[in-house]
């Protein structure tokens, strides 16, 4: 059943202290027992102490209980090495759920190193096999573990492990993305957009037909809602900065972005789209042609009371704003995030800037090293500020109006000197 080199023992003498072992379900046993039947024996003996002790194997020792072995190969627990002894500890503490997640993936990870140094051919499959686990549960801790020192994964912030390992899940999708649409870009004929420039001056109308660069995996949308907001009593239009706000001007930039998606926008991408709720069921329904779109919206809620205040002698104001997310390609988040923001309202140079922090955090939710994003009418520049804090790889804005393009990319400029400074 086994090789020379360990000792049989009768298996009704191997002792099983329930008190001090496993508490949770022995699982599988079943397919274990086909294992080792099909292997013609243990490749790893069962560890007792000399008193006839169970120290590591118990799955095992159930399966050849199964099988109707008599007798069973064993290890005695004295002769092990350190490491032999160490692998038998990690193997209990992590079946009594002794450890955290995060000390769990460490300690499996160093032992799999020391593992590997001794002999560097080790696998995944043969510490699996050491520590009692299945093979993909090996792979996911060392993967983890490894984003926990290089800093992908805090502890303090994800708190379990499931979270961590669908945080890794998403980004191999994204990274897999990237790598697409990178070799798309390069076996096309596209020439690349010779102006590096993060926010041009450009009609968004004009623009998107004639584009012919790299395609964004972020799309960020504040259209004018076509509500003719900078007519509003009460507004700020002439003291921060107004625009076209018509109906018509909202329909022409919606319809200009959908039939250009493809030119514009990589097959997995993000979108938000800021809109008025007067428009909610018709951005909606069009948005849901060609992205997934979860009814519920992104909601901005104005901290400090200021908003728009359509009619004064009846209110009320309004001092929330929403936007609509969604993708494509089933483009997954890097982390989710709730979908409301309390963050004051900020009119530095524009009547409808967005709050850089609200951005920040809704961002969270889709920005990366790996995110090119693209603002359309991009006004103040807040959304490009926001992005590139989060370590985005390239943004792009456009802005009609030459006065917003110098006051934005003064304040991008600004922001990145301060990035600079504090690096």
């Amino acid at each position: 059943m086994t090789s020379g080199k360990f000792d049989s023992v009768l298996i009704d003498s191997i002792v099983v202290n329930r008190e001090e072992r496993n508490r949770r379900k022995l699982e599988k046993i079943t397919e274990l027992a086909l294992s080792i039947r099909n292997r013609g024996g243990l490749i790893h003996p069962i560890v007792i102490n000399r008193e006839y002790l169970l120290a590591a194997g118990e799955r095992r020792l159930e399966a050849c209980k199964s099988l109707g072995w008599t007798h069973i190969p064993v290890q005695w627990l004295d002769t092990l090495s350190e490491r032999e002894r160490r692998a038998i500890e990690l193997e209990e503490n992590i079946k009594r759920c002794n450890l955290e997640y995060d000390d769990e993936c460490r300690a499996m990870d160093e032992w799999h190193e020391s593992a590997v140094r001794d002999d560097p051919s080790w696998t995944h499959e043969q510490t699996a096999a050491v520590l009692g686990l299945e093979r993909p549960t090996v792979t996911e801790h060392l993967l983890v573990a490894e984003a926990i020192k290089s800093g992908v994964i805090d502890p303090e912030e994800v708190k379990t492990f499931s979270t961590a390992k669908g945080i890794l899940m998403r980004e191999r999708e994204r990274n897999r993305a990237a790598s697409d649409e990178l070799l798309r870009s390069v076996l096309s004929d596209d020439e690349p957009e010779p102006r590096r420039e993060a926010i041009l001056q450009e009609n968004f109308i004009e623009w998107a037909p004639r584009y012919e660069g790299p395609r964004f995996n972020f799309l960020h949308v504040d259209f004018p809602y076509g509500i003719g907001a900078d007519a509003f009593n009460q507004g700020s239009a002439p003291a921060h900065g107004g625009y076209d706000d018509t109906p018509e001007t909202y329909r022409a930039l919606l319809n200009c972005l959908l039939n250009n998606l493809d030119r514009i926008c990589a097959a997995s991408a993000h979108i938000v789209f800021w809109f008025s709720m007067e428009n909610y069921g018709e951005t909606l329904e069009l948005l849901r042609t060609r992205f997934v779109v979860p009814s519920h919206p992104l909601i901005w809620l104005k901290s400090d009371n200021a908003g728009i205040l359509p009619d004064p002698s009846r209110g009320p104001r309004r001092i929330y704003e929403t936007a609509f997310f969604g993708y494509r390609g089933d483009r997954k988040v890097v982390r989710a995030v709730s979908n409301a923001y309390a963050a004051p309202s900020v009119r530095d140079s524009h009547m409808s800037e967005k709050s850089e922090p609200m951005l920040r955090y809704f961002f969270g939710m889709i920005v990366d090293q790996h995110t090119t994003m693209l603002d359309p009418t991009c006004g103040s520049g807040s959304a490009l500020r926001a992005a590139e804090s989060l370590d985005a790889s390239r943004v792009l804005g456009l802005e009609i109006d030459p006065t917003f393009v110098d006051r934005a990319r003064l304040k991008l400029r600004q922001a990145r000197n301060l990035r600079e400074l504090s690096a």
